[in-house]
């Protein structure tokens, strides 16, 4: 009796396993589909003691865009800089100033 208790909870967690495994595997193959054209705008002024580690922390995070673009609102201090010495260590990150990110937030399509 114990036997067979035993055999019936371990295939219980069998398939319980196998199921999360094709679910695991559905999800990523949509959200692969999906992320391709998921952008991240991301407006900042001033920013420069927050920054780094907030860029750093979204790129190596698991996140659901691809596309980082960076929208410096006249900033007075070191941001710009920060983002540029950033911008060569992170693919697909586009820094723009203040009219540059007008223009480019005015041709997205909703």
């Amino acid at each position: 009796m114990f036997n067979f208790i035993f055999e019936t909870i371990i295939w219980c967690l069998a398939v319980y396993g196998i199921i999360c495994l094709i679910e695991n595997i559905y999800q990523n193959y949509t959200y692969k589909k999906i992320r391709k054209n998921v952008k991240l705008i991301l407006a900042v002024k001033n920013a420069e003691e927050g920054i780094e580690n907030y860029v750093k922390e979204l790129k190596f995070g698991k996140n659901f865009f691809n596309n980082l673009v960076v929208i410096d609102l006249n900033s007075e201090d070191n941001t710009v800089n920060i983002l540029k010495e950033l911008e060569k260590e992170t693919l697909n990150m586009k820094i723009l100033n203040e009219e540059e990110g007008k223009k480019y937030l005015n041709h997205l399509t909703i």
